[in-house]
């Protein structure tokens, strides 16, 4: 039975020569020789960062000059200094605290120096006790970290690492790109993350489907949605002035994490052409979130109030009823939504003009029948439509009204009834249905 380290390292690229040597270390480990055990599994992670430093070659560290990068290069080719070369290159560190060679952090530095210490302690025949948990955690601290010991070349380095990693010619597609968000905040400063993300967007857009961010089942919604919510504030927040940017990458990225929305709040100018232009085109209209932004905007009042009652309507007239939950049509109702369609379609004879009304009564359909499914009938709606019915026979508007009639068998009544209480001659098709 395979231990769980030894199925780990099957599902790793790693060199060879370091294989051979942990493979070692793991029946030292199964026959209870400990200390054997540790020294190579140690002598494993350094020969892995060995050939990394290897491969990195022409992908020099922007922290070191060229002749220091060339001459550790040379030193790692040598037997006899090789391992503590290669240990000191966990512990360079620049004035910030960042690693001159590796995208690692204080606390990884800090952890090599034990695990040094650990290897000391077998090699000398100390009288510390070494058994077989230092060996397992040592392990368990290989398989969290490794992926973090990537040299870093830099800012070209890191967007090429994400170019390989989504493009299928080299990854397999929905391979975790966890390690990779992880690496950002190590690769630039704080200042400059904003725009390496931007960086990012283009490259991943350019080799992306048409949905690109959109499709939740999709690999780029993943690796977005772990950096807008990312557990690393510098991140998160770089996060938000990257999709404050400019307004189409605003767009974007809104209507895919509405959660952001109130984060965004201060840019007051980009925030006002969201609401009062964006918002009603095509690109917002359209997403599965734009009823939640609506509501957003709405309850926590981020249209002055003196706009609210345009924004609303525009709502209520430019909008499709499409993905809209009973919840949201609540919140809405507070908001005077039906109020608004009311006012357009029954009030001002929208759909008893001469000439227009049949017309508009079919460009208007789904919006006439949106409104009856959660609307209290009124004598003046009632009249409106009565009339409209009166004398339409065919058309779109007739059909989706014939069905809504099936499926609410109760609407009738109270209909028939405001008819007769006004007075009114009742149109043929809730006669029809009557006999049927």
């Amino acid at each position: 039975m395979k231990l769980p380290f030894e199925q780990w390292l099957q599902t790793q690229s790693l060199p060879e020569e370091a294989l051979s040597i942990v493979e070692e270390g793991i029946k030292c480990y199964k026959i209870g020789a400990y200390r054997a055990s540790f020294l190579m599994s140690y002598y494993f992670l350094l020969k892995v960062l060995k050939h990394r430093l290897e491969n990195a070659k022409d992908a020099k560290p922007d922290s070191i000059s060229l002749k220091s990068w060339q001459g550790l290069l040379q030193k790692i080719q040598d037997d006899s200094v090789w391992d503590q070369t290669v240990f000191d290159t966990t512990q360079w560190k620049e004035s910030d605290g960042r690693s001159k060679i590796y995208l690692i952090n204080n606390d990884l530095r800090e952890d090599m120096v034990y695990w040094r210490r650990k290897r000391n302690d077998c090699a000398h025949s100390k009288d510390n006790i070494i058994s077989y948990p230092h060996v397992e955690s040592f392990w368990l601290f290989i398989q969290s970290n490794l992926s973090k010991f990537i040299v870093n070349g830099g800012r070209e380095g890191l967007l090429n690492k994400i170019e390989k990693h989504f493009d299928p010619k080299y990854t397999q597609p929905g391979q975790d790109c966890t390690y990779i968000i992880e690496l950002i905040p190590y690769v630039v400063r704080k200042s400059e993350i904003s725009d390496l993300l931007k960086d990012i967007h283009e490259i991943l857009k350019k080799q992306s489907s048409y949905m690109y961010i959109e499709d939740k089942e999709d690999v780029y919604y993943s690796f977005w949605k772990d950096i807008a919510f990312s557990t690393n504030r510098e991140l998160n927040e770089s996060f938000i002035e990257f999709i404050t940017s400019n307004n189409d990458i605003f767009t974007d990225f809104i209507t895919v994490y509405p959660e952001k929305l109130l984060m965004c709040v201060e840019k007051e100018e980009l925030i006002r052409q969201f609401w009062k232009e964006d918002f009603f085109k095509r690109g917002v209209l359209g997403t599965d979130e734009f009823w939640n932004l609506a509501i957003i905007l709405l309850n926590n009042e981020v249209i002055p109030v003196d706009e609210r009652e345009s924004f609303v309507r525009r709502l209520a007239l430019k909008s499709s009823s499409r993905g809209i939950s009973l919840e949201q049509i609540t919140v809405l109702k507070k908001h005077g939504l039906f109020r608004h369609i009311r006012e357009y379609l029954f009030v001002n004879d929208r759909l008893t003009q001469l000439h227009n009304g049949y017309h508009n009564a079919n460009s208007n359909a789904q919006l006439i029948i949106f409104y009856l499914k959660n609307e209290q009938l009124d004598d003046v709606v009632v009249a409106t439509l009565n009339s409209l019915l009166y004398g339409m026979s065919f058309g779109t508007f007739v059909e989706l009204f014939s069905d809504f009639l099936k499926k609410n068998p109760d609407f009738s009544k109270p209909f028939k009834e405001s008819v007769e209480l006004q007075g009114l001659k009742l149109a043929p098709i809730f006669e029809e249905k009557q006999e049927g």
